[in-house]
């Protein structure tokens, strides 16, 4: 199986590189300018979603590199797919940074994720594009692919649901999945990392995960897959979101005193909740110990969407421990935080943070 050797350090640039690049306003403007920036905080690494099933050829033969990308909260955007990938895989391998594919199977104005149902499905839009990616010269650059994030969720696998689950993709997951469903997800996890395995036998092929579908994953055969990308966030506690109010609705009033409460807590029992944190992370290690999968943190740990004033004072201090913790545990491949992007200005302004906690990722105990 092919593992990911040297610790790798990951900046969360996901699908924001092909919808933020606006000429005056996006974060993503100038792209060797960012790549510069990305290089200089430490990274040595780029989380990409490549968008797989527009970079594949369809069907009927005819690639039509034009496409317009409509993920959700943002204006259609018009990218030239293939053409956008080998530009920024050419100027990333200048930098020496490596690209770790991840795929959210966006939605297009030719509504191409619909067709990406069945396994062989995945396999086919992933290997035409490692196979580009091969023809331009670029494969060693790939570090590791996740298929699909959070397989599978939705919207992520949206060609996936109603074949397994017989439900519309617009429905959420059922909570447990019956023993019909698991032994089709099961063929998945199966029948994708192998195929891919016999084309490109060097690189790493695995699955990201939620809190909820890593617990359906243990009773499925994950003996193919090289690593589990699983996150980890303090939301997910049930302890903190019944302290926080956020297990239960909330009024309008009570949803602006949310953050408040939440700096309260962290404040008031920060370490306790750093434990409760650390418990988890050896709950999902000794998973990928007994599985022989090399762990992946690739989202963590604190609300994604949040601003410098809706995150609690002590959230650096606690992202800081959590790194040394996951490093101490033998996590060799990870991002310091999710807000570690460039459309996140206020933290990527944040340089020396940055680029301490990715020394440390790439240097700490062990490596």
């Amino acid at each position: 199986m092919a593992q990911q050797s040297k610790p790798i350090a990951m900046a969360c640039w996901d699908l924001s590189w092909l919808l933020d690049r606006d000429s005056r306003h996006g974060a993503f403007a100038s792209l060797e300018k960012v790549l510069d920036e990305t290089q200089q905080r430490g990274f040595n690494a780029l989380r990409l979603d490549p968008c797989p099933h527009l970079i594949a050829c369809p069907e009927n033969g005819v690639h039509l590199d034009r496409c317009e990308l409509q993920a959700p909260g943002h204006d259609p955007v018009e990218v030239k797919i293939r053409h956008s990938l080998q530009q920024l895989l050419q100027s990333a391998h200048e930098r020496g940074l490596k690209v770790w594919f991840s795929s959210r199977f966006v939605d297009d104005s030719r509504a191409r994720r619909s067709f990406v149902r069945r396994p062989e499905d995945f396999v086919t839009v992933w290997s035409d594009t490692l196979a580009l990616v091969e023809e331009w010269g670029y494969l060693d650059d790939v570090a590791g692919v996740d298929f699909c994030h959070h397989f599978p969720a939705q919207p992520y696998a949206h060609g996936v649901t109603r074949r397994v689950f017989n439900r519309s993709p617009d429905r959420p997951l059922p909570p447990r999945w019956s023993a019909s469903a698991a032994e089709r997800i099961e063929a998945y996890l199966l029948d994708i990392p192998r195929a891919l395995h016999a084309l490109f036998p060097g690189v790493p092929i695995g699955l990201s995960t939620t809190t909820q579908i890593s617990e359906q994953l243990r009773q499925l055969d994950t003996s193919e897959l090289d690593f589990l990308d699983f996150s980890l966030w303090l939301d997910d506690d049930p302890r903190y979101r019944l302290a926080s109010g956020e297990a239960v609705p909330m009024t309008g009033l009570a949803r602006r005193l949310a953050s408040p409460v939440k700096q309260l807590l962290l404040d008031a029992g920060g370490i306790h909740w750093q434990r409760r944190m650390e418990d988890q992370l050896q709950r999902r290690m000794a998973f990928t110990r007994l599985r022989r999968l090399q762990p992946v943190l690739g989202e963590g740990y604190l609300n994604p969407q949040a601003t410098p004033e809706q995150l609690p004072r002590g959230w650096a201090g606690f992202t800081e421990a959590l790194v040394g913790q996951a490093v101490a545990d033998g996590v060799a491949v990870m991002t310091p935080t999710s807000l570690a992007r460039p459309h996140s200005p206020w933290l990527w302004r944040e340089a020396d943070w940055l680029a301490h906690l990715n020394h440390l990722i790439l240097t700490g105990p062990g490596r």
